[in-house]
């Protein structure tokens, strides 16, 4: 039959992860730090760009 509380927490992680989806990486976090976080991934994204945008002009 199972635990209830193991299928509660299961289908609410399911829940979780189609909104983190459509919604963006810390969609359950409170707004401060979901603000936090986004700014973090956008500069890391920024600066994965130019350092693999770099790395391809100095190659050729």
């Amino acid at each position: 039959m199972g635990n209830p509380a193991g299928v509660r927490r299961k289908q609410r992680l399911k829940r979780r992860k189609k909104y983190e989806q459509r919604l963006g990486p810390g969609a359950y976090l409170p707004k401060e730090l979901r603000a936090k976080l986004q700014a973090a991934l956008q500069a890391q994204q920024a600066q994965d760009k130019t350092s693999s945008s770099s790395s391809n002009s100095s190659s050729q």
